[in-house]
């Protein structure tokens, strides 16, 4: 009777490597596939019968798994890396930008925070897997890498995409997808009890990783999905207690709303002067660091990273730039002029305005740049509407108010009383 083949008696790397080729090779070549494999047995001294057997047996259902579901993820992870992430062997001796492909050489790469767009959330958790096994299947990881020494692990839950550098005339949104965002952020760092002072910067490298240490089948979730997954899990009382503002990505959001606000103030100084568009952009750059500093020197997860810093005022100063049509001109101490949005037109006429000011005056009077058009072919329209609404009212003999007047022409009562206020010559 011939001895079976151990499992663990063919780990040999070069054995490995031999027996996938023969493998091929009896695909392509079943005569010359079976020459190599009696060359094979000879050489090591293994059972013909028992090696064949072995060789042509189906894969463990594991393996199955893990080639059906988590080797596409991992594949899909290397192509969404950024060209020039974050990555290192050791994180306390800190970290440094290589070349996609050196950087998933090293033992830990960047995961999350990526300037271009949010791909995934991480959460560190450091409790052995056991304690939240249940949590785990309530709420299935895209991947989770084990420490094998601790058993704590890193939980990765892959996004849609959350694009960071939206279309144009789209980038208002970020500032909600942000909230949302850090608000699933908080939630699923409440559910795993996770580190709070993990950024969800680096992770280890899952191509290093120990593969019956490595998890998961690349579920992909959507944000509002896991939101709602998430509100469900938690109890009420612990989801009124977060605070967003101390996920990672609430930083993120914090620095937006703080300097778009800076950049819609100061804009109109820098408008219509020579090199404007650049030296706002320094400005807000500037701003922006210096708020980080500010903002973030006590967070419990740090500051953010210079690259972030960047991006985020790359992105609020081109839109504020190119795009902020805002009709507020706020006060600037340094000039020594009024805040001339709060004035009466007469007032505000005898007030020469800051240079690069045009763009807030052609707002003001409803003049403006890219509105200008349609706006005036709105407002025509209503007038017509409400013109011959006031003509059939007068022939039914009714009351002329606003309120009848909007009802006849189909318009807002808001547009019917400003109209009405402008033909009785109070407006």
């Amino acid at each position: 009777m011939e001895t079976p083949i151990r499992p663990g008696s063919l780990h040999h790397e070069e054995a490995r490597k031999t027996l996938a080729s023969i493998l091929n090779l009896l695909q392509k070549d079943r005569a010359l596939g079976e020459r190599a494999l009696s060359l094979f047995a000879a050489f090591y001294g293994l059972p013909l019968e028992a090696l064949r057997a072995h060789l042509l047996a189906p894969p463990p259902r594991s393996e199955r798994a893990r080639e059906a579901f988590q080797r596409p993820y991992l594949a899909h992870f290397a192509q969404t890396l950024p060209r020039y992430p974050y990555a290192t062997d050791d994180p306390q001796a800190g970290v440094r930008v290589y070349k996609r492909e050196n950087a998933l050489k090293r033992v830990h790469v960047q995961v999350g925070h990526y300037p271009h767009a949010v791909l995934r959330l991480v959460v560190d958790v450091d409790l052995p897997w056991p304690q939240v096994e249940e949590r785990l299947r309530a709420l299935p990881p895209s991947l989770v890498l084990v420490n094998p020494r601790s058993g704590h692990f890193h939980a990765w839950y892959e996004l849609d995409p959350i694009p960071l550098k939206p279309p144009p005339g789209r980038e208002e949104s970020l500032k909600g997808a942000l909230a949302l965002l850090a608000e699933v952020e908080a939630l699923l760092e409440a559910y795993y009890g996770a580190d709070p002072g993990y950024t969800g910067l680096l992770s280890r490298n899952p191509f290093l990783h120990p593969p019956e240490w490595t998890w998961g089948g690349g579920k992909r979730w959507s944000l509002r999905d896991l939101h709602r997954e998430l509100q469900g899990l938690l109890p009420p009382g612990t989801r009124r207690r977060l605070s967003p503002g101390l996920a990672s990505y609430g930083r993120n959001c914090a620095l937006f709303d703080r300097l778009r606000a800076e950049a819609y103030a100061h804009v109109a100084l820098f408008r219509g002067v020579p090199g404007g568009r650049e030296a706002f952009r320094a400005w807000v750059e500037q701003r922006a660091h210096a708020l980080n500093q500010a903002l973030f020197r006590d967070h419990p997860k740090g500051l953010l990273s210079p690259r972030e810093v960047h991006h985020t005022a790359k992105s609020v100063a081109k839109w504020t730039y190119d795009r902020y049509q805002g009709g507020r001109v706020y006060a600037v101490s340094s000039t020594g002029r009024p805040d001339r949005s709060r004035l009466s037109p007469q007032a505000r006429a005898l007030i020469p305005p800051l240079q690069g000011e045009e763009l807030q005056e052609a707002v003001q009077t409803g003049a403006s740049l890219g509105g200008r058009k349609r706006g005036s072919r709105r407002r025509q329209e209503a007038e017509e509407k409400l013109t011959e609404a006031l003509k059939r009212l007068q022939s039914r003999d009714e009351a002329i108010t606003a309120r009848a007047l909007a009802r006849e022409a189909g318009v807002s009562p808001t547009t019917a009383s400003n109209w009405l206020k402008r033909m009785r010559g109070q407006g």
